[in-house]
């Protein structure tokens, strides 16, 4: 599992071109997963504590979805590589004749809907968590305003990445239907994230 590497070997793992996976879509889970790591930590800092009684019921509320991002997040790093080793076996496959041709096609292309899903999962995992870190923003501590911050831009970045992996992927589909409904979802996520970026 690469989840479970450490972070030298994750690293190196990236870096090296084969295997070629992991790869953008699994760094952007990863980066995306240390974003809330952040916001959860920034949390932390006062949840429970006497500085936070104030904002108590907020605090709760924040710490239990950025719990549930944080775990979903790191799912979708094994995902990526799972759905993008299967784009890569299906681009491999004979096509000298019209029937292998068509065969390969076909293999890509539902192997190219996993590798779009999961980049707008991860897209839409991180834009739930910007919401709760921008409330936050004039209700942390000071000590922790700077880790909070941090922790935003990574997330808008993981975001950033995981929509852009979306949009590479998407001329692997023929079919003119699919690719609308993944269009419209990839412009429904640019939109709310456009809304949100205002705020940051």
């Amino acid at each position: 599992m690469l989840a479970d590497l450490s972070i030298k070997d994750f690293a190196k793992a990236v870096a090296a071109y084969d295997p070629v996976m992991p790869a953008g879509g699994c760094v952007t889970a990863l980066s995306g997963l240390m974003g809330v790591c952040l916001l959860e930590m920034s949390v932390n800092s006062a949840y429970g504590r006497p500085e936070g009684e104030k904002y108590e019921e907020l605090f709760r509320d924040a710490k239990t979805q950025l719990t549930e991002l944080h775990n979903e997040l790191l799912t979708y790093i094994e995902k990526d590589a799972i759905a993008y080793n299967g784009v890569l076996a299906a681009c491999k496959l004979q096509k000298s004749t019209p029937r292998e041709a068509e065969h390969r096609r076909a293999e890509i292309q539902a192997a190219a809907v996993s590798a779009i899903q999961i980049p707008l999962k991860i897209s839409a995992a991180c834009l739930a968590a910007l919401e709760p870190g921008i409330m936050l923003l004039p209700k942390v501590k000071p000590g922790v305003l700077g880790d909070l911050m941090i922790g935003l831009l990574v997330t808008k970045t993981a975001i950033e990445g995981s929509l852009a992996a979306a949009k590479i992927n998407l001329p692997l589909i023929r079919e003119d239907t699919l690719v609308r409904s993944f269009q419209d979802r990839i412009d429904e996520l640019q939109a709310k994230f456009d809304a949100v970026k205002t705020r940051l």
